[in-house]
């Protein structure tokens, strides 16, 4: 029996490995948990803001994570406005 950190744990593993999926296939994935193992680790994780659930076709939900700061502004070219700051997509960031 796994404990739910663990569990947790190998639920980011997943989707950090094969993305977004199903919650019917993260639980197939991860044979050495029960479903309701799984479950309860999507419900924790999801209420702390970690993953996300959307509804696809009924009663079947698609998981993802959540983006990291980092990961949301990977993809921003920073670009040189004005002396002394540094612009990107959100504005200005000072330099001093």
């Amino acid at each position: 029996m796994s404990t739910l950190d663990t569990i947790e744990h190998l639920i980011i593993e997943e989707l950090e490995e094969g993305g977004d999926c199903t919650l019917d296939v993260l639980a197939y994935h991860l044979r050495t948990c029960s479903w309701n193992q799984v479950f309860m680790a999507v419900d924790a994780l999801s209420r702390r803001g970690m993953i996300t659930l959307r509804p696809q076709a009924r009663f079947e939900y698609l998981v993802s994570l959540v983006p990291t700061v980092s990961q949301s502004f990977r993809h921003l070219t920073p670009v040189r406005a004005s002396e002394g700051a540094v612009q990107t997509g959100c504005g200005s960031l000072g330099r001093g």
